[in-house]
């Protein structure tokens, strides 16, 4: 599904990420964990084409899209979901799922708003409030649902429990489970361990944007010194 080697991202003068690569199968739910500015998001947006490598490749189910445009990155079936969550707070629910439509792929049974509302049931009881009106838990909520609204093959997830009251992580790893149990591909950000541990099969650990363990998620979640070195505050 993808395949990461020899990655080199820049924000301006600053070297982020150096070397970075991992590979992924196609129905992996992977894991990215580190500190606070190991180089996870920039990771993220360098996949999503937000951030342009320097140096390094990115193939996607075999095509090399290093340098192919963010937009045309989704149209082939890369869905993220920002840190940030980027609604739009003057839209409604049903109108943020709306922009975030695309065609049905092939394979893929396609994702409708009756859908999304089984798998996040919050939402289908506020399908005409404003994203400015919902609680940052709803807003995540509605960010994952319109990604999903274009069908991707590859799901990014940037920090998604990041913020969130203890019951909506709870709703959130229920959520990623039951997408992870129709066979989508989810590479996700994180720094909560225990919330990864959920609902992730396989891990990549950044140190100063370098992958410096790879390896099962319950591996790592029994190698003390990895989480003393790599992951402890």
């Amino acid at each position: 599904m993808l395949d990461v080697s020899g990655l080199n991202s820049f924000y301006g003068q600053a070297h982020i990420l150096h070397d970075a690569g991992f590979s992924m199968a196609a129905g992996e739910t992977v894991v990215v964990l580190g500190r606070n500015g190991a180089g996870k998001s920039t990771l993220m947006k360098s996949l999503i084409g937000l951030v342009r490598p320097v140096s390094g490749q990115i193939l996607f189910q075999g095509i090399d899209i290093t340098r192919v445009e963010a937009f045309r990155r989704a149209k082939l079936g890369i869905g993220y979901v920002p840190e940030e969550r980027r609604i739009f707070a003057d839209l409604t629910v049903m109108e943020n799922l709306d922009i975030g439509r695309q065609a049905t792929r092939d394979g893929l049974r396609p994702w409708t708003p009756e859908r999304l509302f089984e798998l996040f049931p919050n939402l289908g009881t506020m399908r005409e409030r404003l994203g400015g009106r919902m609680s940052g838990g709803e807003q995540q909520m509605l960010t994952i649902a319109r990604t999903l609204m274009g069908n991707p093959k590859l799901l990014l997830l940037d920090e998604p429990s990041e913020g969130l009251s203890p019951l909506i992580v709870e709703q959130m790893a229920t959520a990623i489970g039951a997408l992870r149990s129709e066979g989508l591909s989810i590479l996700l950000a994180e720094q909560n361990l225990h919330f990864a541990a959920r609902i992730a099969t396989q891990a990549v650990v950044l140190e100063s944007g370098r992958a410096v363990w790879t390896g099962t998620v319950k591996a790592l979640e029994q190698d003390a010194e990895a989480h003393q070195r790599y992951l402890a505050v």
